[in-house]
């Protein structure tokens, strides 16, 4: 079984203060290309997480103005986390039972990363793929041909 830990390799992380603009955080999801950004105190501490869904919903929907508007005051303060040593195929259920698109991952108090939805689903549907590959050469490596075959039977 994979582990979380085995998909933070190359990912940004993307950390901002509370008094950030919804601008300014925008500006750097779109810089690092990442839809999620960990909101944290100067200690690192996570305060909430800013998504792209957050911008949408609570500041333009909501008519405020971007420039203006702090994260703090929009921004989703339940967060949920998960540890790097926790298994690939646990965190896609917990991901999708609590309707997560974006998952901090922190160990030791320290933020290591954060996956998408599809970050997690593209690697299991590629552990899928390989074992398919996997099946398909096993059968065809063991095939018995034709010509071999006892036909008697």
């Amino acid at each position: 079984m994979k582990l979380i830990s085995e998909l933070l390799d190359g990912r940004p992380r993307v950390t901002l203060p509370p008094h950030t603009t919804a601008l300014a955080a925008s500006r750097a999801m779109t810089d690092f290309q990442v839809g999620a950004v960990l909101v944290v105190d100067a200690d690192g501490t996570p305060l909430g997480i800013f998504t792209e869904r957050d911008l949408m919903t609570r500041v333009i929907v909501a008519g405020l103005d971007p420039s203006r508007t702090l994260i703090e005051r929009v921004m989703s303060r339940d967060v949920y986390c998960v540890s790097p040593e926790r298994k690939l195929v646990e965190t896609a259920r917990e991901m999708q039972s609590r309707h997560i698109r974006h998952l901090p991952v922190i160990a030791n108090q320290r933020f290591l990363g954060m996956l998408s939805l599809r970050d997690v689903l593209r690697e299991l549907l590629n552990d899928k793929t390989r074992e398919v590959e996997e099946l398909t050469a096993y059968i065809q490596a063991t095939e018995i041909p034709d010509e071999n075959r006892d036909s008697s039977c």
